[in-house]
């Protein structure tokens, strides 16, 4: 984290974190939603193709995901490195949500509807230091434990 404060002195660890946790919000519901465009500008081009796949796949089969967030628990930064004038953060977000996938027919094939789970996601983001945009991707993800 120091050597991003170095290049970007105006770098603030909570306003990230708080940015972090409104990206995987705004993520989880769009990928819920199947909302590309609110995808592709959040997602790496490799995220984005893995996200898509499962999307095509899910309308492909006639299913509809919801998703709900009841909260996020916690988001840690659990890794940092800066390679070249790019930033990558990994956060470790522990979040409660309900979730269900339904079938062409309106029937539950996955998750609940009614119950709360509680998800455990470890997301990297990245930028490059020193450049106007101020936006971070997500360029990779993993269920974490």
């Amino acid at each position: 984290l120091d050597e991003i404060a170095r290049a970007e002195p105006g770098f603030d660890v909570q306003v990230f974190l708080e940015g972090a946790k409104a990206a995987y919000e705004m993520i989880v519901t769009a990928f819920a939603q199947g909302d590309r465009k609110a995808l592709k500008n959040l997602l790496s081009r490799d995220v984005y193709d893995g996200f898509e796949r499962a999307i095509v796949e899910r309308e492909r089969r006639g299913e509809k995901a919801e998703t709900t967030f009841v909260s996020i628990d916690k988001a840690d930064i659990v890794g940092v490195e800066v390679r070249n004038r790019v930033a990558q953060v990994t956060v470790r977000f522990l979040s409660k949500l309900i979730t269900a996938t339904r079938d062409a027919q309106g029937n539950v094939v996955d998750g609940s509807p009614e119950s709360v789970v509680d998800v455990t996601d470890v997301w990297t983001f990245a930028r490059t230091l020193g450049t106007r945009d101020p936006n971070w991707q997500l360029v990779a993800t993993e269920a974490g434990q």
